[in-house]
């Protein structure tokens, strides 16, 4: 066996998050897919394919460049991706790296997420300043969920803020992030660029203030990509979902003309 790193991309509605729940809630997780998948295409028993992801996302949270590792018989890894994508229901296996024993996927260089909100009713100038407060080093305890015995002191290296097409982007970068912690700052940035806080409000609340600003959806939120000192992804010389792909922008496209027409 050989142990390898998969790139994977998810829309995120159509999963109950990355981790495998509880048989009795029969709900339909990313981890559960790939499980399905592999059991299908490979020759490991389940005990042995040890998947592990380098991030967890939450329900309705969506990834174009997640990272999982798992034991495979395939010697031809882009035949892997190829079998693996001909049977999968939302989930795309874009790249691979051969990786050995030692490497853990949660220890990632660098971690990339970004948040997409319609600009209607926003004021783009002071959305933006709000969110570039967050960038630097602070204490994020008012915007992470608590988690027992984890710091919430950290660094988010850069917050960068565009808009296009009636949308408002923005993108974070940071070793890792704490959980809901992206989605809980983009609710105090979207208040401030509604007039709803000020940024004196953020401020106070970075500094340690009491209360939060709640937690904004999660469909806004796509983790872009995980990446790794040393380690080169390749992807297969052939598009190994092309099929699947031509199929789900036909139905994206009935979808669109659809509400268009509403």
């Amino acid at each position: 066996m050989r142990r390898v790193a998969v790139k994977i991309a998810y829309l995120g509605d159509e999963f109950s998050g990355s981790q495998i729940q509880p048989a009795e809630t029969n709900l339909r997780t990313v981890a559960g897919e790939i499980l399905q998948n592999l059991l299908l295409v490979d020759h490991v028993p389940q005990e042995k394919i040890d998947l592990k992801f380098a991030s967890r996302t939450d329900a309705g949270v969506s990834a174009l460049g997640n990272v999982v590792t798992f034991y495979t018989e395939f010697k031809d890894l882009g035949l892997l991706l190829r079998a693996a994508n001909s049977i999968s229901h939302g989930v795309y296996y874009t790249a691979y790296a051969e990786i050995d024993d030692r490497f853990n996927p949660r220890m990632a260089w660098k971690r990339y997420y970004r948040y997409i909100v319609p600009e209607h009713r926003i004021d783009f100038d002071r959305f933006a300043e709000a969110a570039k407060l967050f960038e630097g080093h602070h204490d994020f305890k008012r915007f992470a969920k608590n988690e027992t015995g984890k710091s919430t002191v950290m660094v988010i290296e850069s917050v960068n803020v565009t808009h296009e097409n009636g949308m408002i982007i923005t993108d974070f970068c940071a070793d890792y992030f704490l959980w809901n912690q992206i989605r809980r700052i983009m609710a105090a940035v979207i208040q401030v660029g509604k007039g709803m806080s000020s940024l004196d409000d953020v401020k106070a609340k970075l500094a340690g203030e009491d209360g939060t600003f709640g937690i904004a959806k999660p469909d806004g939120l796509t983790l872009l990509d995980v990446t790794y000192p040393d380690l080169e992804f390749q992807k297969p010389d052939f598009c190994p979902f092309e099929k699947r792909i031509r199929q789900d922008l036909y139905i994206d496209s009935l979808k669109l003309l659809f509400h268009k027409s509403l």
